[in-house]
C-alpha cells in the first residue's frame, strides 16, 4: 500500500475567485521518477481503427511518461481528455482511457499532441462518475454523454465552438485565465497546491518534485480559474483548508496495478474526497484530490 506523505500547508494568496495555499511534504527529495511533457520522440496516436475512448502512447525514451488525469489532447479524429492518469513506462508503449470533448468532429489525422490546458473542474467531475443528484458518490466509469454535457454548458457561457471542443473554449480564455494568475507562482520546495474557490477547497494536487509542480502550474490553475471566473471572489478560510488535508491524512490510500510497474491510488471510501493518484513502488509520483460536493465539480 503507498503512503500519503504528511502534508504541510503554507499561508495562502489569493488571486481573483481562487484562493491558493502552497503545500509541502515530507516525501525524500530526489530527482523526478517521470516526466509530463510530450518529448519530441513520444506519440499519442489513434488506433489503426480508431476508437472514441482510447489511444495508443509510444514512449521510446529512456524515462517513464506520466499523462495526467484531465490532460487534453489536440488533433486526432477529435479532441480528447485522459479519463485516469496513466503512467507509460519507459521505451513502452501502452492504450490509455480518453473521453472525447469535440461533439461535433469525426476524422482528421492520426497524431495527437497535449493542449495547453488541463480540462476544468465540472469535466473532471464526469470523469470520476460525480452527479449532482448523487453527490459524494463516485462512479467507476466514465459517462460521454455527462462529458457532453457539461462541454455544453462552458458553450453556453462563452459562446458555441464551431465543433463543440472544449480544447477551442479554453484557448478563447487564455488571456483573462492568465491575467488572473500572474501574481503566483510556486515557491522553494512547493510540491503541492490546494486552491479554493467559492468559499471551500476543491482541489489538492501533490507531486513527487517541485519541478513537475511548476511544469503543471498554470494548465492547473487556469482549469479551476475556467470554473471560477464567474464567482464571487470569496476567499476560503484556512480552518477549511485545513480540515481537508487532515480528512485526507485520516483516509487510508490503497493501491492497485494499472499496467506496467505503476500503481493507482486511490481513496474512494470517503464520500467527500475523490482521491486518484500514481505510484512507482512506495513513492507516490501524483495524487489529485477533487471534492466531491463542491459546486464545481458537480455543475452540469
Amino acid at each position: 500500500m503507498t503512503a500519503l506523505p504528511a502534508l504541510h500547508l503554507g499561508a495562502p494568496t489569493q488571486a481573483g475567485p481562487l484562493t491558493v495555499f502552497p503545500v509541502w511534504t515530507d516525501a525524500p527529495i530526489a530527482p523526478s521518477a517521470c516526466r509530463t511533457s510530450l518529448p519530441a520522440d513520444a506519440r499519442i496516436d489513434e488506433l489503426p481503427t480508431p476508437v472514441v475512448g482510447k489511444l495508443r502512447v509510444t514512449n521510446p525514451g529512456g524515462t517513464p511518461l506520466l499523462l495526467l488525469e484531465g490532460a487534453l489532447l489536440d488533433g486526432g479524429w477529435q479532441h480528447r481528455v485522459v479519463t485516469r492518469s496513466v503512467l507509460v513506462d519507459a521505451q513502452g508503449q501502452q492504450d490509455v482511457p480518453v473521453a472525447c470533448v469535440e461533439q461535433n468532429r469525426w476524422a482528421g489525422g492520426k497524431v495527437q499532441r497535449l493542449a495547453r490546458h488541463r480540462a476544468p473542474l465540472a469535466v473532471r467531475g464526469a470523469l470520476r462518475g460525480l452527479r449532482a443528484e448523487t453527490p459524494g458518490v463516485h462512479g467507476t466509469s466514465v459517462d460521454q454523454g455527462d462529458v457532453w454535457r457539461r462541454v455544453s454548458r462552458y458553450e453556453r457561457d462563452l459562446g458555441n465552438s464551431p465543433t463543440s471542443s472544449l480544447v477551442d473554449l479554453q484557448n478563447r480564455q487564455a488571456a483573462e485565465l492568465k491575467s488572473i494568475l500572474r501574481t503566483i507562482r510556486p515557491l522553494y520546495g512547493q510540491r503541492g497546491v490546494l486552491i479554493g474557490a467559492a468559499g471551500h477547497p476543491v482541489l489538492l494536487e501533490v507531486y513527487d518534485d517541485p519541478q513537475t509542480l511548476a511544469e503543471q502550474w498554470e494548465s492547473l490553475l487556469s482549469a479551476v480559474a475556467m470554473d471560477a471566473r464567474l464567482a464571487p471572489p470569496q476567499p476560503t478560510p484556512g480552518h477549511r483548508a485545513r480540515a481537508f488535508i487532515q480528512r485526507l491524512s485520516a483516509a487510508p490510500l490503497r493501491s492497485t496495478s494499472m499496467g506496467g510497474k505503476a500503481l493507482a491510488v486511490d481513496a474512494n471510501k470517503d464520500k467527500l474526497l475523490s482521491a486518484r493518484g500514481v505510484a512507482l513502488g512506495d513513492r507516490l509520483l501524483h495524487l489529485a484530490v477533487v471534492n466531491a460536493k463542491h459546486q464545481f465539480v458537480l455543475a452540469a
